[in-house]
């Protein structure tokens, strides 16, 4: 029996076999919707999107945009550092 969204009809009473045979049939349709396949996929799927996006976190990170000092520069230093500082930030988004 396939099933029926107008069973059980209201203020009547219920008939045991017809509840379980319209119970049966939601979970055919269920199971026939839902295979552990396309669960598997859809969840890989979202994975794989959630990882491929990620990159974009950094992407407000500007480069440095200087070369390096021959010699200790302390201001170039502080300059790599707050860099460092701020694509720290940028990830942890």
């Amino acid at each position: 029996m396939p099933f029926d969204p107008n069973i059980p009809q209201e203020n009547t009473l219920i008939d045991a076999a017809q509840m379980r045979a319209q119970l049966q049939a939601l979970n055919a349709l269920i199971q026939a919707r839902a295979t552990p396949a396309d669960v598997a996929t859809a969840a890989n799927n979202a994975q794989a999107a959630a990882i491929g996006a990620s990159s974009n976190n950094s992407n407000s990170v500007n480069s440095i945009s200087q070369s390096a000092d021959g010699s200790y520069n302390q201001s170039q230093m502080q300059d790599v550092l707050n860099k460092i500082d701020e694509l720290i930030q940028a990830l942890r988004r």
